[in-house]
């Protein structure tokens, strides 16, 4: 098979989980256009719908990811510099974390950590799919140094969201 048919596959794969995505962003829209909470709260559902999109693409594109990733097994220099970013990437979710359970005061929003702190709820929540994503990385990686990288950096990812879902689970069911 030719590069250029792999290439063809993957993209078509990823095209395929955006139009997924897109059908899940429809059916909320369906659902909860004319709702009252909807109308009253427009800012937080729209949140809401950017989310269900965000999960929908990421879950579907796991498959035309792996997919790349068993193209690319041979490529050694591929696997060595993305276990390295997959890595560096668990780290910023780490330490998002730890800068959203450690701020208890609001930062000024012109500093650094104020702007760190604003967007670290925002990467907690994608962290399952990234740890998703490495898992996919560990499987298809030809290497052990590589492997137990990407496993490494899913453990992370998998710790840096764990404390936000668990405060999730309580607010919402009150244990």
């Amino acid at each position: 098979m030719t590069a250029a048919r792999k290439a063809g596959i993957v993209i078509g794969g990823y095209a395929a989980a955006f139009l997924l995505a897109a059908g899940a962003f429809a059916l909320r829209l369906l659902m909860t256009a004319d709702s009252p909470g909807a109308r009253a709260s427009s800012g937080m559902s729209a949140f809401g719908d950017s989310v269900v999109f965000v999960f929908a693409f990421g879950v579907a594109a796991l498959a035309p990811t792996g997919l790349a990733l068993y193209f690319l097994r041979p490529v050694r220099r591929f696997w060595t510099v993305s276990s390295i970013g997959a890595l560096v990437l668990a780290a910023s979710g780490v330490a998002a974390s730890a800068l959203f359970w450690s701020t208890r005061l609001p930062l000024p929003a012109k500093s650094l950590f104020g702007l760190a702190e604003a967007w670290s709820l925002e990467r907690m929540i994608v962290a399952p799919l990234f740890a998703a994503a490495f898992l996919v990385g560990a499987g298809f990686a030809p290497a052990a140094g590589p492997r137990r990288a990407f496993a490494l950096a899913a453990l992370c990812e998998g710790g840096a969201a764990a404390p936000w879902f668990l405060w999730v689970a309580y607010k919402i069911l009150g244990m």
